[in-house]
């Protein structure tokens, strides 16, 4: 008999705004990254060379940088629904192959 892994909430208390596929991950992860060089590119490129005015921007660029760098992680641990189907696969009351 195949039971639940104990890491899977009942369906009652599944959070299904955790499941993403891989893909959708990779992409949002692209993304991410996309919009962060984007951003600091035209940033960058609107002070031009005032030395004070650039100083100021990398200032507020790092902060933004330290922003997306969590999105990313946060996306990262996002559950997959591959690593669920996995999780789903286990079976608990069988101990370990010798």
């Amino acid at each position: 008999m195949v039971g639940r892994h104990p890491e899977v909430p009942p369906d009652g208390e599944r959070d299904d705004r955790l499941l993403i596929s891989e893909e959708r991950q990779r992409d949002l992860l692209s993304q991410l990254v996309e919009i962060e060089h984007d951003v600091h590119q035209a940033t960058l490129d609107a002070v031009g060379d005032d030395p004070a005015g650039r100083a100021a921007v990398e200032a507020h660029l790092a902060e933004f940088t330290e922003l997306t760098r969590q999105a990313r992680r946060f996306v990262r641990n996002a559950v997959t629904v591959e690593e669920r189907i996995a999780h789903l696969d286990f079976d608990v009351d069988e101990g370990p192959e010798h």
